[in-house]
């Protein structure tokens, strides 16, 4: 429920936040940053009110918190990144020693 505070000090419930679950959320269409737009295939949709039914909750006052860690990511891409070099290098030793077995055979 969001509720509004007035300046007289009023508290008053303004609206229901309801929750949509689809029967396939992966068939939403992407549209930007984290939008999505109805599609055919994303199936048919239930509207659950916050904190009823599988929908889940919202969280109010509440700050979104990634589960990425970017040091942590940042490091797997530079490892990764080594990894892909020391396999070219391997591939390209190969192909030089190939090669020169070729030279070799004629």
């Amino acid at each position: 429920v969001v509720t509004a505070i007035f300046d007289n000090g009023q508290v008053r419930p303004i609206y229901r936040l309801p929750l949509i679950d689809f029967v396939n959320p992966n068939g939403l269409t992407p549209v930007d940053g984290n939008a999505f737009q109805l599609s055919s295939e994303a199936g048919s949709y239930y509207m659950w009110d916050a904190g009823v039914g599988p929908a889940g909750e919202v969280s109010s006052s509440s700050l979104e918190n990634s589960t990425v860690d970017i040091a942590e990511e940042f490091s797997n891409m530079i490892i990764t990144q080594r990894a892909y070099s020391s396999n070219a290098k391997i591939i390209q030793t190969a192909d030089e020693m190939l090669q020169e077995l070729t030279n070799l055979k004629r």
